[in-house]
């Protein structure tokens, strides 16, 4: 696509889109405050401003401090006025924080409905502690956490902290 001042003023916009989507990565999943620069890299970058969409494809990659959100490709809806609406990766997404990973076959960010989802194979892992499932929704306001399993039970392992509270 060819940069005119309409479409610069749709790519800065994308910047504050990339930088809401690992924001709530982070407050969401590592249930702490993200800050400072995004880092983004992806092999292809398509910016769709008639749809207000945009693809990222090819070991995207995006990074916050500490937190990082990789996937082959992720496709982010938008207003008009560049606030995001949906982020979806339909293929295997891997969140990892400071103190969590997350790795699921595929993703969704709903801003409408406040939640992360994360769906098939889903592995949550905390330090040595794992649940496993087939979905997990995480609301990004509240913080509840939904697991479960479409067939079969929700499984986990926890190792209890050996140093009193």
């Amino acid at each position: 696509m060819a940069f005119n001042k309409n479409n610069l003023a749709k790519f800065a916009s994308l910047g504050a889109v990339l930088a809401i989507a690992i924001g709530f990565a982070g407050f969401a999943v590592a249930q702490n405050q993200t800050g400072g620069p995004v880092q983004v890299s992806a092999n292809e970058i398509d910016l769709q401003p008639l749809t207000n969409t945009a693809v990222f494809s090819g070991n995207a990659e995006v990074i916050q401090s500490g937190n990082v959100l990789r996937s082959a490709r992720f496709r982010v809806q938008y207003t008009a006025a560049g606030a995001i609406e949906r982020i979806v990766t339909d293929s295997e997404i891997f969140f990892t924080s400071p103190t969590e990973r997350v790795r699921a076959n595929r993703g969704e960010y709903n801003a409408a409905a406040n939640t992360i989802s994360f769906f098939g194979n889903v592995v949550l892992s905390q330090g040595q502690n794992v649940v496993t499932g087939e979905e997990l929704r995480i609301n990004t306001v509240t913080r509840a956490t939904f697991m479960k399993s479409g067939q079969g039970r929700v499984k986990g392992v926890f190792f209890p902290s050996s140093t009193p509270k």
